[in-house]
This record gives C-alpha cells, structure tokens and sequence, in this order.
C-alpha cells in the first residue's frame, strides 16, 4: 500500500461502511501543538487508520502514529530523541447521551457540523499525549551521569526515627 497524504477530515459513518484503511502521512508542518510542546519534529507522521463496525452496530476507528521528535533531557539539559508512539480506538457520537452509552474500551469523539471527524487534531492529540512529562536520556547515555547527581554527605550510622513508631505505640495499647 503506497503512503500517501491523509485528509484532514473524514466521514467515519461512511468510512466505515466501507472497512476503509488509510496508510497515510501527515506533514509535520500541519502539527503546530506538537511542534510548539517539542523541540523539533524529525519528520513527517505514519499513520495508520482502519475504520469498522463493531458487533453492536457501532462505528469506531482504530488509529496507529509514530513519529520521532527531539526534546530536552531535564537531568543535563542535552538534546534528545524521543520515539512517540500512539495507539488509538475512537468511536464518532453526536451527543453526551450516545457517549454515556459507549462501552469502555472506545474513546468518544464528537462530529464537527459536516458529520466528520478530523484525523489530523486526532492524531496530534495522541502524540502529545505520549510525551513524557520529564523527558530523560537513560542514565548511562545522559551526560549528568558522569558527576555525582546528589549533593552533600549521608551519615549512614545517623539513624532517623520511625514516624510510624507511635502508631505501633498506640497498636499494642
């Protein structure tokens, strides 16, 4: 299946009634929420999206997207490659009653006013929803691994007291 653009909207009633898969790209130009939460995008977004209907009659779409992006190691304030990887069940509804029915295993999703969902805020959403929330190289690449990270001496024979000592105290009362 060849790779192509993917369309920012698209009709999932339709869509589905069809069994419609989509190998697509998304042009990393066209993510600015996940551009402005990173440092870089490296390129443009896989995507993968098939859409179904489930046994109980119900329109969903199930949604894969990766893409590498560049953040800011919080331990040495060094560049570094992070991998988003996002994996995604949606169903389309058009009001809190049909999303109160959904079952648990589909994220609601509402219709704009045309009847169509837009893959592309979807897709976005995902991924800055994959962005870790401190962002850290592993401990033997980050380049703060080479100092001692904590500061001071510990006196091991200093034995603290056990704030739980007088809850075994009033225990055996």
């Amino acid at each position: 299946m060849q790779k192509v653009k993917l369309p920012i909207s698209v009709d999932p009633v339709r869509a589905a009634q069809k069994r419609l898969e989509l190998e697509a790209l998304i042009p990393k130009e066209l993510l600015s929420r996940l551009a402005e939460s990173t440092i870089s995008i490296q390129s443009d977004i896989n995507t993968v999206f098939s859409f179904d209907i489930d046994r109980q009659k119900l329109r969903i779409f199930h949604g894969k997207a990766n893409v590498a992006v560049e953040l800011i190691c919080q331990r040495c304030n060094e560049p570094m490659l992070y991998q988003c990887e996002a994996e995604f069940t949606y169903c389309p509804v058009h009001n809190q009653e049909q999303e109160n029915k959904l079952p648990d295993a589909y994220e609601p999703i509402y219709y704009d006013e045309n009847g169509e969902v837009n893959l592309h805020q979807v897709v976005e959403d995902e991924l800055i929803l994959t962005l870790p929330q401190i962002a850290k190289h592993a401990i033997e690449d980050c380049q703060q691994s080479e100092y001692e990270i904590s500061f001071g001496e510990i006196d091991e024979e200093e034995q603290r007291p056990n704030p739980f000592d007088a809850l075994a105290k009033l225990k055996h009362k």
